[in-house]
């Protein structure tokens, strides 16, 4: 990808970008591919060019850095319905999409969450865990066992829910890293790497 940024050479960048993804799969990446049909829009006229814009198009593409979540309903665990927005901590929110089935997302909640959730949780953060789950007795015995005592909220409909539609994603474990106006300032950093940023932004 810092090939494919820096190179002025169109079809190398293009095999980065292949390399980048040999599945043609960007969820994870959705910053890179726009960033590319900017770059070559610019100065290259090319099927290929238009394929990647199309590529690029927002709708297209998961919620990016820079963009604000979308003020999606959440069903809570504790029966109440409250939109994100209404959820936002006071200076860092991260909203955390897992599902009891998920081996890493598991150990996420314990090794990695829940010590972040213990050390600032009255310092500014929040965090809202958002499950895939369709069972709810096996979802909240996953969140009492890990004890993810944090705000919890599922619409028990599997991977067929209309929130990973909102966010345009298909995968988990995945987390946006929100400000306190709920926009995305990072995505998906997990273990050291999301400890390490929570951190430091926290300790300003």
């Amino acid at each position: 990808m810092a090939f494919a940024d820096t190179t002025d050479f169109f079809p190398a960048a293009m095999l980065a970008l292949r390399w980048a993804s040999p599945t043609g799969d960007y969820e994870r990446i959705p910053e890179f591919i726009t960033r590319q049909c900017i770059k070559w829009e610019a100065t290259v006229s090319h099927p290929w060019v238009a394929e990647l814009c199309e590529m690029a198009e927002k709708e297209n593409l998961p919620v990016m850095e820079g963009q604000v979540i979308p003020n999606f309903d959440l069903p809570m665990s504790n029966g109440d319905t409250l939109a994100i927005h209404n959820l936002l901590g006071s200076r860092l929110t991260l909203l955390d999409i897992w599902a009891a089935w998920c081996g890493p997302c598991r150990v996420e909640n314990r090794q990695v969450l829940s010590p972040l959730w213990s050390q600032w949780q009255d310092k500014g953060l929040q965090i809202i865990g958002y499950s895939i789950d369709s069972d709810r007795d096996y979802w909240l015995n996953a969140v009492a066992k890990d004890q993810a005592v944090w705000p919890q909220s599922s619409h028990l409909l599997g991977d067929d829910t209309p929130f990973m539609e909102a966010l345009r994603i298909t995968t988990i474990p995945a987390n946006f890293i929100l400000d306190e106006k709920g926009k995305v300032i990072a995505k998906n950093l997990h273990g050291e790497e999301l400890t390490s940023f929570i951190n430091e932004y926290l300790s300003k």
